[in-house]
């Protein structure tokens, strides 16, 4: 007989901790108050003297209990956590939900005490990533919520891992940990369970030539993900061999989760007793639907989500959260630095190198002429920019004019690896094989583990792995990397601190357009063309220029890829050209602007305008009024100083007060009963 699948229910506390044991969990994940995700109240987690009892509890009920300490972590917060390791162990949890790869490296350098599970916070959406995970004692993924059913399967029966699915509850319409949104423009990070759910607001979709809205839809929750539901797909869910069914909502209270709980529970009972006799109980079915916040649908499953798959009124959505009115632009920032009159800096002997980030090859080639030290390409391409792509005989050439223009090359992988692009990076890797890159740029553990095995070209591990402290740059060189750029939410202050006594050389995003989302959803196909599942896409994203514009105005571009995935970029760029002293003096090796949305005559004077400022911390001059007069002009998009003057707290404490910058909507709505 096939093994019964396990039925994973949250418990934020006590009350909701009873009720879900008592409808028939088999298995029950908690958190304390440090080092987990939902970190929006005071009331939510338990205190960490109680998590024994917890543990105890649900042990006494025969009933698995895991421990999520699944946030990302600064080092302060790592070391606090080793401190707590020894009563860890001492409460025999079942298992530890972990997304830090300094945790990682932490609870896995020797043979794990405690069972790991893999986040789904870490983005695993191949077996490649998943066996560089199970050299670390890693037990089960918790696959993203991205990719279909059958991908999970094969990345359980591929890895010999167990694979753990969300079933029920609320759905992200971002990659997960590939949402950097509320991280970069408030400093509450969604990767440390404070995400302000940006995409819960309103949104327009417009047309950025000429600023008119588009597909009938202004000012809706184009974005707002309707609930998942898979109560109707038990026979599927038991077939594909996946080992447990996870119901979202630790933050949820008791009387909403109990009744979904039981309701899964007599399902996977009653297939189980008798899969051939086995019928959807429908009229548990419709009080499910008519028990859940938003409508439901079956999320990734079976398909990439299309139309009806946002509950674009807003009607059923519990506004709870915020709008960010305005980031503080760019040279506000620089006349507050001015106001300090810093003590001139001392001369940086090496100052660190310039890279650049190219859209497209035409910029890519313009730039060979350009005083940059690295040239970055490939990965996604924007289709708005035509029909140009990273073709390998084009790449071939750019390799071997960068050694003529003694210009480094550096070539990207997508940020999201599934089979199709482990598929073709593979095709990529044989091409170049005779003519490789100076560096293969990666962006999840899957590709990093990869590009261990099939080549032996030096790989940068980047921002999409989000290394936060030192244990998780330790495990990238022990995984293969030979460099890293930190997460794209790190302050600068963290950043100084993390560049020095690191022997990995370090990068760091100085300037352009930073990822907000990546949405595995294209609201162009959506709404402008209203594409369904059986119709073909008319490709409106290619030649076209789109974005969503937010309540408060801010325009954010929304550029489509070669894969149908959607990239939503932050309203205003990064500008830390008055920062560059500081990063060199600290000892990062390299500095990077990611120009994929300039254009070559602006990107050129850009590199330009940095060179000279390199130039300048060398010669130990200032940089923060030369700064203001020498940035290029006119600057194609608003710049700002962002997540560079933000603040971290040194242990994750739940979130009671909103920043300064944010406008409270209006209460969340309360679950309906179940009836």
């Amino acid at each position: 007989m096939a093994q019964k699948l396990e039925l994973l229910a949250p418990a934020g506390t006590w009350e909701t901790l009873k009720a879900v044991i008592e409808a028939g969990a088999d298995a029950v994940y908690v958190a304390g108050k440090r080092f987990a995700m939902r970190q929006h109240g005071a009331w939510l987690n338990f205190e960490e003297n109680d998590l024994p009892r917890v543990i105890d509890h649900a042990h006494e009920h025969g009933v698995r209990c895991y421990l999520a300490l699944n946030n990302l972590l600064t080092d302060a917060e790592l070391a606090l956590l080793e401190d707590w390791v020894p009563q860890l162990v001492s409460m025999k949890p079942d298992a530890l939900i972990i997304q830090d790869l300094g945790a990682l490296r932490l609870f896995g350098r020797e043979k794990p005490v405690i069972p790991l599970h893999a986040s789904t916070m870490m983005s695993i959406h191949h077996s490649h990533g998943a066996q560089i995970l199970k050299e670390y004692g890693v037990t089960r993924i918790i696959a993203s919520r991205d990719i279909t059913l059958q991908d999970a399967a094969r990345l359980g029966q591929e890895s010999g891992l167990e694979v753990e699915y969300f079933v029920h509850g609320d759905m992200c319409v971002a990659q997960g940990s590939q949402c950097f949104h509320s991280g970069i423009a408030t400093g509450m990070s969604a990767n440390r369970g404070k995400c302000l759910k940006s995409c819960r607001w309103s949104w327009s979709l417009i047309d950025r030539r000429e600023g008119r809205v588009l597909g009938d839809v202004e000012d809706q929750y184009l974005l707002a993900r309707n609930d998942l539901c898979l109560y109707h797909q038990i026979p599927e869910l038991a077939a594909s061999g996946i080992r447990c069914l996870k119901i979202e909502g630790r933050a949820r209270p008791a009387d909403y989760l109990q009744p979904i709980v039981a309701a899964y529970r007599q399902a996977i009972d009653r297939y189980h007793d008798d899969a051939a006799g086995y019928l959807t109980d429908f009229s548990t079915l419709n009080r499910l639907k008519r028990h859940t916040l938003r409508e439901v649908n079956t999320g990734h499953a079976f398909h990439r989500p299309g139309p009806g798959s946002s509950g674009l009124s807003g009607e059923r959505e519990p506004r709870f959260f915020s709008i960010v009115i305005h980031e503080r632009p760019w040279e506000e920032n620089l006349t507050v630095a001015d106001e300090r009159k810093p003590a001139p800096p001392d001369p940086v002997p090496s100052p660190p190198a310039l890279g650049v980030r190219c859209g497209d090859p035409q910029t890519a080639d313009a730039m060979l002429a350009a005083p940059c030290d690295w040239i970055y390409v490939g990965g996604e391409q924007f289709v708005a920019r035509g029909q140009a792509r990273w073709r390998e005989s084009w790449l071939k050439n750019l390799i071997a004019a960068g050694k003529r223009a003694g210009k480094r090359i550096g070539i990207a992988t997508p940020r999201i690896t599934t089979q199709r692009e482990f598929l073709e990076l593979g095709r990529l890797l044989e091409a170049l094989s005779h003519s490789p890159p100076d560096e293969y740029r990666v962006s999840n553990v899957g590709a990093l583990a990869f590009m261990r095995q099939h080549t032996s070209v030096p790989v940068h591990g980047d921002y999409g792995l989000n290394p936060w402290n030192r244990a998780a740059v330790a495990w990238l060189h022990e995984a293969g990397a030979h460099s890293w750029t930190p997460g794209l939410e790190l302050p600068l202050d963290t950043l100084l601190d993390l560049a020095h006594d690191i022997t990995l050389p370090m990068e760091v995003v100085v300037h352009g357009a930073l990822p907000g989302m990546l949405l595995e959803y294209c609201p162009i196909g959506v709404h402008v063309t209203k594409t369904t599942r059986t119709d073909p896409c008319s490709g409106p994203c290619v030649g076209g220029q789109y974005a969503l514009r937010d309540m408060a105005g801010g325009i954010y571009w929304l550029e489509a890829d070669q894969y149908c995935r959607n990239h939503l970029f932050m309203a205003s760029d990064l500008c830390a050209l008055d920062r560059i002293g500081q990063l060199a003096a600290a000892g990062v090796a390299r500095i990077r602007i990611e120009g994929q949305l300039y254009e070559p005559e602006y990107l050129h004077r850009l590199i330009v305008c940095y060179r000279e400022a390199l130039d300048r911390v060398k010669a130990g001059l200032p940089l923060a009024s030369w700064a203001m007069e020498h940035v290029p002009q006119p600057v194609p998009r608003p710049l700002t100083g962002g997540v560079f003057g933000h603040k971290i707290e040194v242990v994750s404490q739940p979130l009671t007060e909103l920043p300064t910058n944010l406008t409270i909507l209006h209460a969340a709505t309360q679950p309906r009963k179940m009836t």
